[in-house]
């Protein structure tokens, strides 16, 4: 077990509010670092797994049956895929408000950052708390593990594989998964062969200046699509747009390549996707 930098924060969050939303991508560890963060914290639980329709039916009736659990930290897995759950979390929180209990109600775990944020954000303003859960950090890992971290990503699975062969395989799975089941479900009229390119090219461009224009060109496509697929891929937390940095936050204008910054940045995304 790899000690993860964010445990104390998330235990910190659980000890200060309600609800905690643990957000990261699919398969970083999401699960593993709450079942532990709540292992060393003091008072039971119960893990619920959206995607499991035992669970689920648990939730046929969620304020019958979490009314029950307000003695108990909720972990609720794939919370996005219930976003009717999320009102009724706002009534049980402050229900237990009522009750002096404040702290440590809800942990939920998320891949799905969009619908996430806007469902609780919509429902528990001021109730809950974000935190996100990347891929593993060079800081995290033993030195023998750096040149692993490079060739293999920060995933777990791919990470810890016994071999590079089936490091390798892992990932290919991971993201034929991810956009022929994910992302298709959420976007079902989406050209998955353009957006495995784009995922891939902007692999290659890793830390660098972004520009949507030349990548529609290669990709055949207008620039307002590859917009909306760079959104999709930053709504699953696969790629991070990265601000550009100036000596004058607020200005507006300038050089062309200050101007070209501010509004495309750089982008970040895992270099394995080089090779997948």
């Amino acid at each position: 077990m790899i000690n993860r930098a964010l445990e104390p924060y998330l235990l910190e969050a659980l000890a200060d509010s309600p609800a905690v939303a643990l957000l990261g991508p699919r398969q970083v560890g999401k699960t593993t670092l709450a079942l532990e963060a709540s292992n060393k914290r003091a008072g039971a639980y119960i893990y619920l797994d959206l995607e499991s329709e035992t669970d689920l039916q648990k939730l046929a009736s969620p304020a019958l049956f979490l009314q029950g659990q307000l003695d108990k930290l909720v972990i609720i897995d794939e919370v996005h895929r219930y976003p009717a759950l999320f009102p009724q979390l706002r009534g049980l929180i402050d229900q237990a408000r009522r009750e002096s209990r404040r702290q440590g109600l809800y942990l939920l775990l998320g891949s799905a950052s969009l619908d996430l944020l806007k469902q609780a954000g919509e429902s528990l303003a001021g109730r809950v708390r974000y935190l996100e859960l990347t891929p593993f950090s060079p800081g995290e890992l033993p030195e023998a593990d750096q040149s692993k971290l490079w060739l293999r990503g920060g995933f777990p699975e791919s990470l810890l594989a016994s071999s590079h062969r089936k490091s390798f395989q892992w990932r290919r799975d991971f993201i034929r998964s991810y956009i022929e089941r994910d992302v298709n479900q959420f976007a079902p009229r989406l050209a998955v062969h353009n957006l495995r390119a784009l995922w891939t090219m902007l692999a290659h461009q890793n830390a660098g200046l972004l520009n949507l224009a030349s990548l529609a060109r290669s990709l055949g496509v207008d620039q307002r699509t590859v917009g909306n697929y760079l959104q999709l891929l930053e709504d699953f937390l696969l790629v991070r747009r990265l601000p550009a940095w100036h000596r004058h936050p607020t200005k507006r204008s300038g050089s062309c390549t200050e101007d070209l910054h501010s509004r495309h940045g750089f982008i970040a995304c895992p270099s394995w996707l080089r090779n997948p």
